[in-house]
């Protein structure tokens, strides 16, 4: 083994790694759904609509900040909106 493979394998290690890492993301897919308490979830980051579960009820604002199970006095306790239900 010459002295120019162990240099070899350290500069190219770190992109292997990198490759192997990046190579499994798929921007395609959906993002994965969220939990929501009885009681409310608030979200922080904000979530998209989609990950929100069947039948909840949410703040819509294009993304999600809150959610909770049962439509309550139907506003949301962070801003005061009107909530939304998730499709079955």
């Amino acid at each position: 083994m010459s002295a120019k493979n162990p240099f070899r394998l350290i500069l190219l290690a770190p992109l292997l790694v990198a490759t192997l890492l990046l190579g499994g993301c798929n921007p395609k897919a959906p993002p994965p759904p969220v939990e929501v308490s009885k009681s409310g979830t608030e979200f922080e980051p904000p979530v998209k609509v989609e990950q929100i579960p069947k039948q909840a009820w949410y703040c819509d604002m294009g993304t999600v900040h809150y959610a909770r199970h049962e439509k309550g006095d139907g506003k949301c306790t962070l801003c005061g909106m009107d909530l939304t239900q998730a499709p079955q």
